[in-house]
């Protein structure tokens, strides 16, 4: 785990995420989503969610709220229940809450969930 996020990151869970080996796929996702963005972009429809890495204070009393930002996921596949939290921006220091098994397959999923109801995409 980096210093910077050990200290003052909120990126924490079960499974380390490599990044050399998953972010040439996960950013396929921000080319689409987020104009190529290595922040993310806040985001969310039926199939995924993504949020931007949260660089403010929780302001809970003794326990997280079940909607306080810290603990939010920067990213969540829905269908599969897959969550990912980093620190600063995609895939830095990043962790899941379970082995990263289809990840292309899951991605392309998110992509074609963009691509349905508008033309743009």
């Amino acid at each position: 785990m980096e210093l910077g996020n050990l200290l003052f990151g909120h990126s924490r869970g079960e499974y380390p995420i490599p990044r050399e080996e998953y972010e040439e796929e996960f950013f396929r996702l921000l080319d689409v989503v987020a104009d190529d963005s290595c922040y993310g972009t806040n985001f969310e429809n039926d199939v995924f969610t993504m949020r931007r890495y949260y660089w403010g204070d929780c302001e809970c009393e003794d326990e997280h709220d079940e909607d306080c930002p810290v603990i939010q996921p920067n990213f969540l596949h829905k269908p599969s229940g897959l969550e990912i939290h980093w620190y600063k921006y995609a895939l830095r220091d990043s962790y899941s809450n379970q082995k990263l098994a289809n990840f292309a397959e899951i991605i392309d999923e998110c992509i074609e969930s963009l691509k349905e109801g508008s033309d743009d995409v």
